[in-house]
């Protein structure tokens, strides 16, 4: 639906392939009716179903799979309260904390591993089923370096820090009762993840690997690169700038 309102955007034209072509699939199959549309048109689609939206989907899939395979400790419940104003008889939504619940005996929340831990199951996982997916595609004869391919495939942490992330914001609301809604809750690890595919990972949807060295951020160790001192400098600077990010995040 992005690509669509992108198109129906900077590319009106291309609906006069249809009803010929269903508009569903319009945009990925431009190239197959010889139709060639700027490229403002495919970057912003592209960074909207890459940048925006995939990370988004995928961060919140995390935490509902998190929240609804394990029952996590908690200080806190929260629930929507809705108070009516006695002049203007407006309805007025709020979050409201209550404590939760205790067993006799059972003390109060103090440790959050499990939140960290159970998210670093869920993320892994989800990254477990990715990766091995693309490592699967990537067979093809001029595919080199392929044991190389999957080792750094699996090392490369995106998931795990911002799965990380998402999990202190969560213990932050149940286990210390700071009033989070959820999207304030992903936007951290929304705004990584973003960053991340922005920087050439690619999102689940994506299906094939043909290009892992970008995506890996890394440069193809059987290819010559005739770039230039100044060109050297400028991609060594935005590696650089991205590995301290990482790392602040990591630290973080």
């Amino acid at each position: 639906m992005l690509r669509l309102g992108v198109f129906a955007c900077w590319e009106p034209n291309i609906f006069k392939l249809s009803p010929k072509v269903p508009r569903l699939v319009l945009p990925w199959v431009v190239r197959e009716n010889k139709y060639r549309p700027k490229r403002i048109t495919l970057f912003a689609a592209d960074f909207l179903t890459s940048c925006v939206a995939s990370p988004i989907v995928e961060e919140l899939v995390k935490l509902k799979i998190l929240q609804l395979s394990v029952r996590l400790p908690r200080n806190f419940l929260w629930y929507t309260k809705v108070s009516t104003n006695s002049k203007n008889k407006k309805k007025r939504k709020r979050r409201v904390a209550e404590a939760a619940i205790k067993n006799p005996g059972e003390a109060e929340v103090t440790n959050i591993n499990s939140y960290v831990t159970h998210m670093l199951a869920v993320s892994t996982g989800l990254k477990l089923c990715d990766s091995a997916r693309r490592i699967l595609m990537y067979t093809k004869p001029n595919h080199l370096a392929k044991s190389f391919y999957a080792f750094v495939r699996g090392m490369f942490p995106i998931h795990e820090l911002c799965g990380t992330m998402t999990a202190l914001a969560l213990a932050k609301r149940d286990v210390l009762g700071v009033d989070m809604p959820t999207w304030k809750m992903l936007f951290p690890a929304v705004f990584i993840h973003a960053m991340a595919n922005f920087r050439g990972m690619k999102p689940i949807y994506k299906w094939n690997a043909a290009t892992p060295w970008s995506e890996m951020q890394l440069s193809p160790w059987h290819a010559a690169d005739d770039s230039t001192v100044a060109q050297l400098m400028n991609k060594g600077f935005a590696k650089l700038m991205w590995l301290i990010i990482l790392g602040r995040v990591l630290g973080y």
